[in-house]
């Protein structure tokens, strides 16, 4: 771990200079550099911290594979991010264009890719596993469908793999923190898996309304810790307007927060300091999802969502079904995720902010968030016969994805009539960084991870006859789960 922090130190320490440079001005300084061959002038050149990355190496050998192909086994809904045929002129399209094609010249192999829907693709792999035909190399699938397929022993644990880092910012850490077991992990999450980031649950904030309700600087107070539940609710109170005139509370109206009740109202778990399954000293995990602050956090959202007249919600609509409300400027927060962004908010009028969602008190350490579960895990297959080069390609492909996928991304999801907003970069930075993927969540199923929607959708708030009545069937299938971990071998 310690390793693993020096190496993000050093990461961040580069790209703030870089930031800093980029401050500075648009034209790059002339500074003068004494060499053991005597005096040069050199140009240093501005970057922003998105364009440094590109400096930023993989230490990777070089190698030539003659021309093999690295087959994908992926999601029909994410085809355009594993391959694409040529460039667009579409950012994103053109940054997967570019990405594969310096992997393919850099090791001579082919990208491709064999695409199912989504609860197809485990089914696939394993038909492959079988036949050991050595069809795939990896597999980008649901992360619960694939969570849920690892107690059938057919993935290859990424710990075997050689050259694949997890010190690299390219890697979630929270595949150590929160998906490794007794140091092996069957499913990664890397930043070729670009659903992960597309997934990731973060708050928009209208920034005219704001201003006019008088909130502070909201980036600031992210910055400064201070950005808590408490916070949030004292912002909201008081934000309501019958917009339409007709005397009642309506989807026409204006609110504080307008948000559905479901994943993206699971996701106060982790961003309020939960856990379903927390790392024990040993590699294991203890079950540690109830206790009095669920019963707290449960309690707090129920007041929230049913005993205010600031939030509008709706329990039968699907994650981001009321953005449309907050794109046409009347509520001042909604929960989303960054998808959101590329697809909902692009048009909007309105100059808008991105920020994690609260802090249960300024005591909590960070700010956390959570993907929602429709997001892409990474696998091996069991049966690879070359684990070096399956080794080098997984970490080559996260590592330019890292390089030239993601901050296209961001170039996409952040522009705002033509003007890139540099501390909207910093925040969802800080919200990438904070991404948990709960073992808990990750190989529960469709388990406890869903209990805080069944409270709100059915307008309760005890969670404890809930968890009594249904923890024990959850508690069977971890066991089970542990018990794969326990008794994994490549033999």
């Amino acid at each position: 771990m310690k390793k693993r922090i020096l190496s993000l130190l050093l990461v961040s320490s580069m790209l703030l200079s870089a930031a800093a440079l980029a401050g500075c001005g648009d034209t790059a300084e002339e500074t003068t550099a004494d060499t053991t061959a005597g005096t040069a002038e050199t140009t240093v050149e501005t970057k922003d911290a998105l364009e440094a990355r590109l400096d930023v190496s993989d230490e990777l050998p070089e190698m030539d594979f003659g021309g093999q192909t690295f087959m994908v086994c992926g999601d029909d809904a994410c085809i355009d991010y594993y391959t694409v045929e040529e460039e667009t002129g579409e950012t994103v399209n053109d940054a997967v264009f570019r990405r594969n094609m310096n992997v393919q010249e850099r090791y001579n192999v082919l990208i491709d890719a064999n695409v199912f829907p989504e609860d197809q693709i485990v089914k696939n792999a394993k038909n492959s596993v079988m036949a050991a035909d050595n069809a795939y190399q990896i597999i980008a699938c649901h992360i619960i469908y694939l969570g849920m397929a690892a107690v059938d022993g057919f993935m290859y644990d990424w710990y075997d793999l050689p050259h694949v880092d997890f010190e690299k910012p390219w890697w979630s850490f929270s595949t150590v923190e929160d998906l490794t077991y007794k140091d092996m992990a069957f499913i990664a999450i890397g930043d070729f898996a670009l659903s992960s980031i597309d997934s990731t649950y973060c708050m928009f904030y209208n920034k005219e309304l704001a201003l006019d309700y008088g909130l502070p600087d909201m980036y600031e107070l992210v910055n400064d810790g201070k950005w808590t539940l408490d916070q949030m609710q004292s912002f909201c109170e008081g934000v309501y307007n019958d917009t339409n005139g007709d005397g009642k509370k309506d989807e026409s109206d204006t609110f504080a927060l307008v948000t559905d009740c479901k994943s993206n109202a699971n996701a106060y778990l982790w961003a309020l300091g939960q856990k379903i399954a927390t790392q024990q000293d040993d590699g294991t995990y203890e079950l540690s999802y109830f206790n009095e602050k669920l019963v707290s956090i449960v309690e707090r959202m129920y007041n929230m969502y049913y005993e205010t007249d600031y939030v509008w919600f709706d329990t039968s609509v699907h994650v981001g079904s009321l953005i449309p409300v907050f794109a046409e400027g009347r509520s001042l927060f909604t929960n989303g995720y960054f998808k959101h962004a590329t697809s909902n908010l692009r048009e909007v009028e309105f100059d808008y902010g991105i920020i994690p969602y609260p802090k249960w008190d300024e005591k909590q350490e960070a700010y956390y968030t959570s993907v929602d579960g429709g997001h892409e895990g990474l696998a091996i297959p069991k049966s690879i016969q070359d684990p070096e080069y399956i080794g080098i390609m997984a970490e080559v492909l996260s590592a330019e994805s890292w390089k030239h996928t993601v901050p296209a991304y961001y170039d996409t999801a952040l522009k705002y009539k033509g003007a890139r907003d540099e501390e909207s970069i910093a925040m969802i930075d800080m919200i990438m960084d904070s991404r948990i993927f709960d073992f808990g969540y990750v190989y529960g199923g469709w388990g406890c991870v869903f209990w805080i929607q069944y409270m709100l959708e059915g307008a309760t708030k005890d969670i404890t006859s809930y968890y009594e009545k249904n923890f024990g069937a959850y508690e069977k299938t971890m066991e089970k789960v542990f018990e794969a971990f326990d008794t994994y071998t490549l033999d």
